[in-house]
Parts: structure tokens; sequence; C-alpha cells
């Protein structure tokens, strides 16, 4: 049976989607990755028992445009027509090729958190926000030690990535400073501390997606696609953001690369891992849902037109 946990070894496809690999996505999957399956018959390391099963808007297998397998979650990530929201929604649901293991059906899955599913979008940066799936990229006060992101394919918070860069350039006998794309950094190498702020001057940090045709429901584009299942209209900030917390189950990580040229950490697209841990038993599509940040939608209500998505926002 399978369980072996590269995030790479397993990407099928299904509908018209051609096979690709995770090259793309140049982060690595978690090794807590729980599989129950018939007969009695586990594949489990860590996962806890006690977590209830993800219900969400139920789609259905016919209406799926497009999307990916990943054999080692036993897990589909399909596009299909939103039952929340106009346009195009992502669905979960329990993936099981019987040709592959003959050990049982897959009956459940347990995705734990901080698990890749699939990229957000490829695309560029700019100083307005285009469309209304643009992604700010800023963070400050004490979000460097709350933040996650991916640097060399490993998920850390910004705070332990911009530390090791440091670090790394003190082993080279590198006396440079560490720079982050936008903002301004001060590392207190003593006591490991790391403090980021937002550079004011610097204004092109929303992050535009632009996908090309053929790369419409691939692995790199499928994220681009979840909505906010959080959003009502009548609720206060607070209230937007419990709803947030039942009802969103991904989350934005941004992955991370240094620049050789200039040595400034940059930040090169989005990822889509799962925000806590998730129990699934659909094997129908349902759709999962990306917060968006109440201020995304405080300005589509008082102006008409959306904010960029915060990639964290509490």
């Amino acid at each position: 049976m399978r369980c072996s946990y590269s995030f790479s070894a397993f990407l099928y496809c299904f509908s018209s989607i051609t096979t690709s690999t995770n090259a793309f996505l140049d982060v690595q999957l978690p090794l807590s990755v729980g599989i129950l399956q018939g007969q009695g018959q586990t594949c489990m390391q860590s996962v806890p028992n006690n977590i209830e099963p993800y219900v969400g808007p139920v789609g259905s297998i016919t209406d799926t445009e497009g999307g990916i397998a990943i054999g080692d979650l036993s897990l589909q990530v399909s596009v299909a027509k939103s039952l929340v929201s106009q346009g195009r929604g992502l669905f979960l649901c329990i993936y099981d090729d019987e040709k592959e293991d003959s050990d049982g059906a897959v009956e459940e899955i347990i995705i734990p958190q901080g698990t890749p599913i699939c990229g957000y979008a490829r695309g560029y940066f700019s100083d307005k926000s285009d469309g209304d799936k643009s992604v700010g990229f800023l963070f400050g006060g004490n979000s460097a030690n709350a933040t996650a992101v991916f640097y060399n394919q490993q998920l850390m918070t910004l705070g332990d990535a911009l530390l090791t860069i440091y670090q790394e350039q003190i082993a080279h006998e590198k006396e440079q400073p560490v720079t982050l794309f936008g903002h301004r950094v001060d590392v207190d190498p003593e006591n490991s501390v790391v403090t980021v702020e937002v550079d004011e001057d610097f204004s092109s940090r929303i992050f535009i997606p632009d996908i090309k045709k053929e790369d419409e429901f691939s692995a790199t584009s499928l994220g681009v696609y979840a909505n906010d299942l959080a959003y009502d209209p009548d609720s206060n900030e607070q209230q937007y953001f419990e709803n947030s917390e039942r009802n969103n189950i991904l989350q934005l990580v941004w992955r991370l690369a240094k620049d050789e040229k200039n040595g400034m950490v940059v930040p090169t697209w989005p990822v889509v891992v799962i925000k806590q841990d998730v129990r699934l038993l659909n094997t129908l599509p349902m759709e999962v849902g990306l917060q968006y940040g109440f201020k995304y939608w405080d300005a589509v209500t008082k102006e008409g037109v959306s904010n960029y998505i915060k990639s964290s926002e509490t």
C-alpha cells in the first residue's frame, strides 16, 4: 500500500489535463499524512483521530472542468462552477485509484496542517490591484514570527527564513544586510529575533495572477479558483473571522527565494496549503474556501471594488 510521502511522487491527472509533477511548486509534503483504507489497513503517522469531518457545499463529479489528483494524499483537487459565488470554485474529495491499490477502497483521509495541495497562480507584481484575485505581499509588527513561508522547500516562519539567510551570509563571510522585497529587516543575532517592517516608499507589492490558457487547470494555478466561504454582508469584522475559522480550510503561503544577483529575498508565487488538520470522508467534490480578509470585503461593500487578498490577516 502507499506509504511514500514525496509530494512529487504521484500527481495524477483527470479530465483533459496532462500528467504533471510538482517541480514547479518546489515545496515538500509533511510526513504525517493519514490514509485509512478498507479491510482495517492503515498508513498513518502521528495523525489525530478526533477531527470532525469537513462538510462543505457538495458538487458533482460530472461538473468538474479539470484538476489534479495527488496519489500520496489520495486527494482530488478539482475546479467546477462555484456553489457559493459566481464563476468557478475549488473542490476537494477522496481520490481512489482501485487499479493501483488492491488493499481496499480509501474510506477517509486526514491531511495535516501546512500540507501544500496546489499553487495559487503564476504572475507578476504591480502597484495596483487588477481583478478580484490579486494578493498583497506585506508583513509588519510581530508577523515575522507568526507568518508561515516556504524557503528551501521547507515550511517555516518568515523570521526563521530570514535568520537562516543571515546565518548563511555570515558563514560565507558576506557582510551585506538581509533584505526582503518591499520591507525593512532588522536581525538581532544574539537573541535570534527578526523584525520586519513595511517599506512605505515601495509600492509594487501586489501580486497579479497571470495564467496561460494551457495552465488553466494545472497544479500551479488551481488555487486561484478558491472562494471565501466566510463572507456574509451582514457580518462585522469579528463575525467574519469567526466564520472564516469555521468555513475556510485553506491558506496562502508565500514561497520565497534568494535573488543570487543582489541577495534580496523575493517572493516567487503563493502556494495553497491546508490551514488546519482536515479529515475528509467525501467521495463527491466539496467546495473549500480561502480567507480573503475583512478589508477585502469592506472595500467591496463601500467602494464596489475589491481590495487585494491578504495572505495573512487576523
